[in-house]
C-alpha cells in the first residue's frame, strides 16, 4: 500500500513532518499512533513489529507461489510441496559438498 507523508497524516491526525520523523527514526510513535497505524494498514501488533527476514522480491515470489498452490487440488497441492521440499533437500546438499 503505497501512502504519501501527507495522506498518512491525514489518517493519524497529526502533521507529516511527525510522519517523516517517524520514518527516519527522530521520534518514535506512541502505542495508540501505533495501534492507528495497524488500523490503517491493516496489520496485528505483530505484524508490525516483525522483522522480515525476506527481501521483497522473496515476498512477491512466495505470493506467485501461493497463488498457482491455491488452483490445485488437495493431492495435487501435496505433490508440489513435498516436491520442492525434496528439491531444496538436494540442493542443500549438494552445498555441503
Amino acid at each position: 500500500m503505497a501512502i504519501t507523508h501527507e495522506q498518512l497524516s491525514l489518517a493519524l491526525d497529526d502533521d507529516p513532518i511527525t510522519i517523516s520523523r517517524f520514518e527516519r527514526s527522530v521520534s518514535l510513535p506512541s502505542l495508540l499512533t501505533i495501534q492507528r497505524l495497524c488500523e490503517i494498514f491493516g496489520a496485528s501488533f505483530c505484524q508490525f513489529f516483525a522483522e522480515s527476514a525476506e527481501p521483497q522480491t522473496a515476498n512477491g515470489e512466495s505470493a506467485a507461489l501461493q497463488a498457482m498452490l491455491d488452483t490445485l487440488s488437495g493431492e495435487e497441492r501435496e505433490f508440489a510441496v513435498d516436491t520442492l521440499k525434496r528439491f531444496c533437500r538436494l540442493q542443500s546438499r549438494q552445498q555441503r559438498q
